[in-house]
């Protein structure tokens, strides 16, 4: 890729990564707070002044070409250096440099993989992370995210699989609720409770079929698409919900029904196939391997 005409304007890079990350010109105007007028012209003169296209621009966004795609590690390191710099800092090795998306199911990520990331820093100093919380699914290709931790393999795409655990998950109440409701001992019990659900377009996840396949007249007083918001709802007395246990007794709700009411949860470390040569994708995804696979069997335990 040759630099021809005018000069590489370095703070075109700027724009260039804002709407790569975001496929399209409206976020990426957002985040930088100018119009998109600008953003399309400084796209066109980076365009320029590598005598490369770097985008496809499409009707439903802007999509990296191939060229684009080389261009955006090298940019993502420039950028890492840059900041480096800016806190005073010696520059960093090009390899463990740049930003990386990392997508988690949030409480997973809030209560176990977080509070790791310290030590991590420490090592990769140069490496900044884009923490994405959401059990929705995610495209790989598309860069939306370069390392997901989900709780469902997937069953089709591209990608790089690593089983890195499981999670155990139960029915869990606040000791409010349970007081004033009574503790259900049974599936059937649960008919005359309130729980706590997930909105209609997650049911389809192992976790959230597991108790409501049981007891589809389940009266379900709060739908959400995110564990955070049901572990809000369970701990301000709204009802009960399946949570993860490790979770759940941290913040200490109470386990409901028998023992052998309980749902293992794999856990899959995924990333795109073309990452895999990525070292600043491949070191943390082995730093949450390993995080995942010491505290093994914290997630298993339910009691």
């Amino acid at each position: 890729m040759q630099t021809v005409g005018n000069a590489l304007d370095w703070n075109d890079l700027r724009y260039f990564l804002a709407v790569a990350r975001s496929h399209g010109l409206t976020e990426a105007s957002r985040v930088l707070r100018v119009s998109h007028s600008t953003i399309a012209r400084r796209i066109t003169a980076l365009e320029q002044s590598v005598a490369t296209e770097l985008f496809n621009k499409r009707s439903d966004g802007y999509y990296l070409t191939g060229p684009g795609k080389a261009f955006f590690e090298r940019a993502e390191q420039a950028e890492a250096k840059l900041l480096w710099l800016e806190r005073g800092g010696a520059v960093p090795d090009d390899e463990h440099a740049g930003v990386v998306r990392l997508a988690l199911p949030e409480l997973l990520g809030h209560h176990v993989i977080v509070p790791t990331l310290m030590s991590f820093f420490e090592a990769y100093p140069a490496i900044h992370l884009e923490l994405l919380a959401d059990v929705r699914p995610m495209n790989l290709s598309k860069r939306q995210a370069d390392l997901l931790v989900r709780l469902v393999r997937p069953s089709h795409g591209d990608y790089l699989m690593r089983r890195v655990g499981s999670i155990a998950m139960a029915v869990y109440g606040s000791p409010e609720y349970l007081a004033r409701h009574g503790v259900p001992r049974s599936l059937a019990d649960l008919a005359s409770h309130r729980l706590i659900g997930w909105d209609d377009n997650l049911g389809y996840l192992p976790f959230s079929r597991w108790l409501f396949d049981a007891i589809p007249d389940a009266t379900i007083a709060l739908r959400a698409h995110t564990m955070s918001a049901q572990l809000a709802a369970v701990q301000t007395s709204i009802g009960l919900a399946v949570l993860p246990a490790v979770v759940a007794k941290r913040v200490g709700l109470t386990r409901v029904l028998t023992a052998d009411a309980i749902f293992f949860s794999e856990v899959w470390l995924l990333q795109s196939s073309e990452s895999k040569s990525v070292a600043r994708v491949r070191v943390l995804a082995d730093h949450i391997a390993g995080v995942l696979e010491a505290s093994a069997e914290a997630l298993m335990q339910a009691e």
